[in-house]
Order: structure tokens, then C-alpha cells, then sequence
């Protein structure tokens, strides 16, 4: 096995046992045995269980911040564009169940409040305009002037609960029931 291919190998793990059981039920020599590599190969690309679930984070949020730019919203006007940026959160969170979990649980832990920099939007190019609208000026931004953690429990946040409740059974929403909710998680943040 190539040594990219171990160190995924070992993200995998770790994301399925974290999703599973939690941090605290993911214990190195089980991610070690569900990757089917020895604790030690574990310290040769982490340095500590921290490390590693820091690292998971970093690649997780840079694909879920790729994949809110499917379609490329920022062509968009702006409602359209928030309408497609939450649609894309959405079927996210419905596809990546295990990523979703994590994520979730990442964000709501000590590991994200004592993370030296939590992970911001990646910078430049496409992601210039989620950053813009997200975490720009509040003064300047199309927002409302709410903290940045109320304003995503009213619109990310609502897609990925909407998602996990329905992951698990065969309810789906019409396409015209989410972009309704899409438009009314809009109006409740737009200025």
C-alpha cells in the first residue's frame, strides 16, 4: 500500500469509528484495526489522535466547502445562489452521512474550540465569494448582523438536520419542498 494510500486509509477509519461511536469510542488501536495497519504507522503520520482528527477535519471541510460550489452558485444572484449553496449542503449531508456526522461533531467539541486556527474557507478564487458572503464585513455584507454560528444553525445548520432525519428512511422531500425551505432559511438571514 502507497503511503498517500495508508494515511487515507487510516482517515477512513477514523472517520468511520468517529461517526459511529463518537471521539471517545474511536481509541487509536481501533482506528488501527479497522485500517488494518499497526498503531505505530498511525504515529508515523500523526502525530497524536488529535492530530489526527484536526487533519480529518481540514480534508472534510475543504470537500464540503467544494461541494457547496457545485452548479457555481457565485454566478448567480444572490438568492438564487444561497438557494443553490443549501441545496448542495443538503444532498451533502444526505450522500456523505458519515462525513456529516463527524462534521457535526467536530464543530460541537473541544477539539474545534482549542484547534490552534480553526479552518477557515479556503481563499481565492471560487471560494472568495462563500468567504465574502459568510464571514465578510458585517457591515457589508447581504446578511442580517448576526454571529456567524446563529446564521449557519438557520441555514446550513437546518439542511444538515433536514438531511440526517431522512437518511435513514426512505422519506424524501419533493425538489419543491427544499428549495422552499432553502427560500425560507434565506429570508430569515438576508438583510
Amino acid at each position: 500500500m502507497a503511503p498517500k494510500d495508508k494515511r487515507e486509509t487510516i482517515l477512513q477509519a477514523a472517520l468511520e469509528l468517529i461517526a459511529e461511536h463518537g471521539f471517545h469510542g474511536a481509541p487509536m488501536s481501533a482506528v488501527a484495526q479497522r485500517a488494518g495497519v499497526s498503531a505505530g504507522i498511525i504515529y508515523h503520520y500523526f502525530a497524536s489522535k488529535e492530530d489526527l482528527i484536526h487533519a480529518l477535519y481540514k480534508e472534510l471541510e475543504a470537500d464540503f466547502n467544494l461541494a457547496l460550489l457545485a452548479g457555481r452558485p457565485q454566478a448567480l444572484p444572490l438568492a438564487d445562489a444561497f438557494q443553490q449553496i443549501w441545496l448542495n449542503a443538503y444532498h451533502f449531508y444526505r450522500t456523505h452521512p458519515h462525513e456529516a456526522r463527524f462534521l457535526e461533531q467536530y464543530k460541537h467539541s473541544p477539539f474545534y474550540q482549542a484547534a490552534a486556527q480553526p479552518v477557515e474557507l479556503i481563499e481565492g478564487g471560487d471560494f472568495a465569494f462563500l468567504a465574502e458572503l459568510f464571514e465578510g464585513d458585517p457591515a457589508k455584507r447581504p446578511l442580517k448582523d448576526l454571529p456567524l454560528d446563529v446564521i449557519y444553525e438557520l441555514t446550513l445548520g437546518v439542511a444538515a438536520r433536514i438531511a440526517h432525519r431522512h437518511a435513514t428512511d426512505a422519506t424524501t422531500m419533493s425538489d419543491e419542498q427544499l428549495a422552499e425551505i432553502a427560500a425560507a432559511c434565506w429570508h430569515a438571514i438576508a438583510r
